[in-house]
């Protein structure tokens, strides 16, 4: 059983790390930061009830992480400080700080109620334990003592007692056994019970090895927060919201004619950079830029992968190959939900990229041009995504009687069509573009600006599809819930 004060200290520790939590992106120049923030702020997530808890974890997570749309660059690895040999004792020459080569997980995962996945924060004194059954131990019951304000070494009649009793690991599954009071989990509603359960669940399976949770209570029986019984292991891909993936791979060749005397193509001499949360809300975005050459050829897969094979792999990884150099190739350490590391390796003329994720969840390969440019969009709103259709803007629950709808699809002849809906079904607003690239592995791009009628306000649904040319049903259909006002 874990120590009273180290219970108590790791609670209010979590509550201060979501209140002042930075969400600022990570500039070339100024990346990969040695030394990670162990101060954090106030705490405000002091309640008994976990559905305003989570609310309010919410609210801040979305002022905190709204940032311009922008792409910032991935940092590397900078050149070492060389340090005089003649330097004088009165000469203060800044130390050559290590760069961290491994994830941090001394983190726990906090769900925002905004329809996505929870995201990880960092909490000193978590996940830092001898064992894996006290690493995981220690990740849970900050989350609890954070809801329920006792620490785990209380006595049992206290009746806001919620604490980890029991860590028991087989394979790559986890059981956790939780102390509840008469009254349960002190969890209410649809929404928090799904959040509390995707918290436990990314939070136990941060663990490497570890992919799945079940968890019982009060002597093994199987645990029911509010109406949701929990019966089985569940993995983060279970709960995640996506639903059921199938992983895919996306190729894409120049082709380029020619005569037998024309000049090969020069080599492409490439860089990239990321952005989490700045493009579109939710989303990961990597870019492969083309700054020189032409590049020949790239290749997009993902696939499940072994945490525990290196020090800064996750549960997922996407790889990304590219016929040319990286100007600047390393491992850069990102650790920013969902996407904890970038790893870049030249072999052979082509780069690549393999970037480490949370989870396995919706992504889409895109091309811009002027530069040219890959783009590897990961994630975003479950309900603003289909297998052809993706909504970056507006967002579920936007307001407003004029917005744009932007996004990316890969639709029939590049049709990508569009209607405004009442809550009768009623159509109010209709109409349709031609996104830059149409039926392929490859995503186009589309934006479309929208006027809503002076008669229509309240609640109304946005609703962007295709039609099939067989029968003209809508295809790749996203219903984004609005209001207009």
């Amino acid at each position: 059983m874990t120590n009273e004060r180290d219970d108590e200290i790791l609670g209010r520790a979590l509550s201060r790390a979501i209140e002042t939590i930075e969400a600022d992106e990570t500039p070339y120049d100024r990346s990969r930061m040695a030394v990670r923030t162990g101060h954090r702020g106030t705490r405000f997530w002091r309640v008994a009830a976990l559905a305003a808890s989570i609310a309010l974890a919410g609210a801040l997570g979305s002022t905190l992480l709204d940032r311009p749309a922008i792409d910032e660059p991935v940092g590397r690895q900078p050149s070492p400080t060389v340090v005089p040999t003649n330097t004088s004792a009165a000469t203060a020459t800044p130390a050559v700080t290590a760069q961290p080569t491994a994830i941090d997980h001394q983190r726990v995962f906090v769900h925002s109620l905004e329809g996505l996945p929870p995201t990880s924060q960092h909490l000193d004194g978590v996940g830092a334990q001898a064992t894996a059954e006290d690493r995981i131990r220690s990740r849970l019951n900050a989350l609890n003592n954070a809801v329920s304000g006792v620490s785990g070494t209380q006595l049992l009649a206290d009746p806001r007692q919620i604490y980890v009793s029991s860590v028991r690991i087989s394979g790559d599954t986890v059981t956790v056994e939780y102390a509840l009071p008469s009254s349960g989990w002190p969890i209410r509603g649809a929404a928090s019970m799904i959040a509390w359960q995707q918290q436990l669940v990314y939070t136990a399976t941060e663990e490497p090895g570890i992919r799945r949770l079940l968890v019982t209570e009060n002597g093994g029986t199987p645990t029911t927060i509010d109406q949701l019984f929990w019966d089985k292991a569940l993995s983060r891909e279970d709960v995640s919201g996506y639903g059921a993936l199938q992983n895919e791979i996306v190729t894409e060749d120049q082709d380029r004619p020619c005569t037998p005397n024309c000049p090969s193509p020069s080599p492409a001499r490439l860089s990239s950079n990321y952005s989490v949360d700045s493009f579109a809300r939710g989303v990961a975005r990597f870019v492969v830029q083309v700054d020189s050459g032409d590049w020949e050829s790239f290749t997009v897969s993902g696939r499940v992968a072994d945490d525990t094979a290196t020090e800064w792999a996750s549960k997922y990884a996407l790889q990304i190959k590219v016929k040319g150099t990286e100007t600047k190739p390393g491992l850069e350490i990102v650790d920013r939900s969902p996407l904890r590391a970038i790893q870049s390796v030249i072999a052979d003329g082509s780069t690549t990229y393999e970037l480490a994720l949370d989870d396995q969840r919706p992504w889409r390969v895109a091309l811009l041009p002027n530069p040219d440019r890959i783009i590897v969009d990961i994630g975003g709103f479950a309900s603003s995504i289909s297998a052809t259709v993706a909504v970056y803007s507006p967002r579920p629950g936007d307001a407003g009687r004029q917005f744009t709808v932007s996004g990316l699809s890969r639709t029939f002849e590049a049709t990508t069509s569009w209607r405004v809906v009442d809550p009768a079904g009623r159509e109010v607003a209709s109409g349709f573009t031609t996104a830059s690239r149409g039926t392929s592995a490859v995503w186009g791009t589309y934006q479309i600006s929208v006027q809503m009628p002076a008669s229509v306000s309240g609640n109304v649904t946005l609703e962007v599809f295709w039609a099939s040319p067989r029968d003209g049903a809508d295809t790749g259909l996203v219903q984004v819930p609005l209001t207009v006002r």
